[in-house]
């Protein structure tokens, strides 16, 4: 809707707009929970705003961030969650492939409605599980296969 439709879209775009604000310290808090640091702003509007954390992985190669989008979507607030890295599969010489490695994958979306002051309890626990398994998914993948013909290796692609 806008407001050639509803006359009352203004109206409903100011109390979103109140609603993201509510939510962005829970936000802030769910990064720092799965990250383990501080977020920062990375863009900011009058209806949306995006976090973005550090992401440290345990074998200490690539770059990787939780990204966090909290925005304004057909009356209703919408948060996107994902981790964005330059993690790939490696080639036999070790070094960066084509094919991002999509086992530190992960995204997630929840529609919140009007008026929450909240984060769904069961959308952060289900945040808080997968970005925890995402980043431990190669050496969990290693361990699990272990024949040597089976064993991943990961590179950073370079900028």
């Amino acid at each position: 809707m806008n407001a050639l439709t509803n006359p009352k879209a203004a109206q409903i775009a100011a109390e979103v707009d109140g609603d993201i604000g509510v939510l962005v310290p829970a936000l802030d808090n769910l990064l720092s929970r799965v990250a383990g640091g501080e977020s920062a702003v990375a863009d900011f509007e009058r209806n949306s705003i995006r976090l973005v954390s550090q992401l440290p992985f345990p074998d200490g190669v690539g770059h990787g961030e939780v990204v966090a989008a909290l925005f304004h979507y057909r009356d209703e607030v919408r948060l996107d969650v994902e981790i964005e890295h330059n993690r790939m599969f490696a080639r036999p010489d070790g070094s960066a492939s084509e094919r991002p490695c999509y086992l530190n994958d992960f995204v997630a979306s929840v529609t919140i409605a009007q008026g929450a002051q909240e984060i769904p309890e069961e959308f952060v626990r289900h945040v808080v599980a997968g970005i925890a398994a995402a980043r431990d998914a190669v050496r969990r993948h290693n361990r699990r296969s272990a024949a040597p013909w089976n064993e991943v290796q990961v590179a950073a692609r370079e900028p």
